[in-house]
Order: structure tokens, then sequence, then C-alpha cells
């Protein structure tokens, strides 16, 4: 009996040390997890700030930022941020209509500001295999605005100087690296840290 006793109990020992290790690993994601939202948060509140979607938010038809509305494969969300460049920092709303009513606001209030209005054709060429791929929107209607944004982009899969030569084999393109460099007619630029933040990440 005491044989099985302290077989039974160094069976519970090593049960016990297992479900440790597990509680340790848990609690280290969970801290993770935490960590990210935080920073997700806080990189969100930073692009609404920037749009100004705060001074619109009394106006039927706002749908917040461009970050609030699409979500992104992991790893390409510094090249998403490259290629949409200054969208990010505009407000996105139902209609042309509401985008014009969007303007009158803040321009009473002597604001400046962008907006981006969903339900504009556009003709733009889009690269099924590019960037666009890699990202959604919430709607067919934002997934259209992301094609007239971002489906003509070129992406190159090397780092900055690939995407020089690209740029200077075509001058009339943007190509942007997954590193988030942009190449564009009107400016080069290298380097460009993104948070990863989307709406579609915070839920997540």
């Amino acid at each position: 009996a005491h044989e099985a006793a302290e077989a039974a109990r160094h069976g519970a020992e090593e049960t016990l040390a297992e479900h440790r290790e597990r509680q340790t690993e848990a609690e280290t994601d969970h801290q993770r997890w935490v960590a990210r939202a935080e920073a997700l948060t806080l990189a969100l509140d930073e692009a609404r700030a920037r749009s100004g979607v705060e001074r619109l938010a009394e106006l039927d038809g706002v749908l917040g930022t461009l970050l609030d509305l699409v979500s992104i494969d992991d790893g390409w969300e510094a090249a998403f941020e490259a290629a949409a460049g200054e969208a990010l920092s505009a407000v996105v709303v139902e209609s042309p209509d509401i985008a014009r009513s969007a303007l009158t606001t803040l321009s009473n209030g002597d604001t400046a500001g962008a907006v981006l209005a969903l339900g504009m054709r556009s003709d733009a060429a889009i690269q099924p295999s590019g960037l666009r791929s890699h990202v959604r929107g919430t709607t067919n209607a934002v997934d259209q605005l992301l094609d007239t944004l971002i489906g003509h982009i070129a992406i190159v899969d090397g780092g900055w100087a690939d995407a020089a030569e690209a740029a200077m084999a075509s001058p009339g393109i943007v190509v942007v690296t997954k590193s988030g460099d942009r190449f564009a007619p009107n400016g080069w630029r290298i380097g460009g840290g993104s948070a990863g933040a989307t709406g579609a990440a915070l839920a997540e």
C-alpha cells in the first residue's frame, strides 16, 4: 500500500508540474496579447486623432478611418501603409454626398481634413498577385475603394534597391516593398514602421 501511495504521489507531482508549466505559458501568452491590444488601441487612437474623425462623429454615414475598415495578412502591414500613404489620415464615408457634407462641417469649423468616399468608380488597373491580394475590406464597397487606392501599386520581393530599380524602369508607377519602402513619382522613401494596427487586428 505504501509503494502504491508513493507511485500515486509521484504521478500527481508530475501532473502538477505539467499543469504549472502550462499555466506559466498561458500567463505569458496572456500578457503578450494584452500588450498587443494596448499597442493596437494606441496606434488606432492616434490614426483616428490624425484623421479628425471625432469632429465628424455626429454626421450620419461616417464609417471611421481606413484602418478601421480593413484586415491585412500578417507581415504585409508596412507595405499597405506605405501604399495607402495620405489615405490613412482620411475619414471614410458612405457616399460622395456625405463626403461633401463632411467637408462642409470641417470648413465651417475652420478645420483641415480629408475624406474618402465609398461608391466612386475607378478604372485603375488591379494587380491580383500584388499587394491588393493581401488586404481585404469589411464590405464590398471598401474593397472597391481598396482597388482604387492600392490596386495599381506594384510590390517587389526584394529590398529598397530592387524597388528603386523597378521605379527607374517604370517612372510613372508607385512601387513599395514588404518592409514599407515607397518609390513614387513624387518622391522616394525608405523605412516606415508599422504597428499593424487595424480594427480587425484589435478585434482578434
